[in-house]
């Protein structure tokens, strides 16, 4: 595969410590992508794992030009695995979703026409009949509601890891640690526009989430304070 030719979609997915999810996750993104048609490549940023996740991607690539490996030297988090896998993708559009099929591969295709057919530049998924516990469903609420009071946005659910961007559009955008919860709000900045649409979500069938309540609650207010912050002294001039 040339590196360097364009691709129609880049299907970009961290992974940490996912061994039971990874060939499913695999199969499921290359039936789903060859079923459009579209030119795609499936880049699984191999964030520090020590399951086994890492090797196992290797091997998968091996039999797959298609799927790009990139490998952390240790854990650096969620955030960096997403700036690392949209920097080196190659896509006029780029879809995100998470490791834990919580989210359908499945559904790319339609935020794919929906991206297309709406001018947009972002379409993120809404979390329709939420597959986790109750409190997970509470907590996740209220962190959303905090981010988007803080941050003066109407974003539905900013924690749904399923997206799909243009290219250009994602790429321009300087990532930071936390930040891949508000990437609707920094596009938004940078004066992309974005679209909100209903996606399906499943319980986890393997292995186990890397994030507690706390912990969450910590760093969304942390965080939705250092984006107000940026939106308050955002530069917007324009020249006559």
């Amino acid at each position: 595969m040339d590196m360097q030719q364009p691709v129609d979609v880049s299907v970009t997915v961290p992974v940490f410590n996912e061994i039971g999810n990874v060939d499913p996750l695999v199969e499921r993104v290359r039936t789903t992508m060859e079923a459009t048609g579209l030119s795609w490549e499936l880049i699984l940023v191999d964030d520090g794992s020590t399951d086994g996740s890492g090797e196992r991607i290797d091997e998968l690539a091996a039999a797959d030009s298609r799927i790009r490996p990139l490998h952390f030297i240790h854990n650096f988090g969620q955030s960096a695995a997403m700036d690392a896998a949209f920097r080196h993708s190659r896509g006029r559009s780029v879809a995100f979703l998470d490791a834990d099929l919580q989210t359908y591969p499945e559904d790319i295709p339609e935020l794919l026409e929906k991206l297309e057919n709406s001018g947009a530049d972002a379409v993120v998924g809404i979390r329709v009949h939420r597959q986790d516990s109750g409190w997970k469903r509470f907590s996740s609420r209220f962190a959303n509601w905090v981010r988007n009071r803080l941050t003066r946005e109407d974003i539905a659910d900013t924690g749904c890891p399923l997206k799909v961007f243009r290219g250009e559009a994602i790429r321009s955008i300087k990532m930071f640690n936390g930040m891949h919860r508000f990437l609707p709000t920094l596009l938004k900045m940078e004066g992309y526009s974005v679209v909100q649409v209903p996606v399906r979500h499943a319980p986890r069938h393997a292995g186990q989430s890397k994030y507690g309540t706390l912990d969450r609650a910590f760093r969304a207010l942390r965080d939705a304070l250092a984006v107000r912050w940026m939106q308050d002294r955002h530069l917007d001039w324009k020249l006559k």
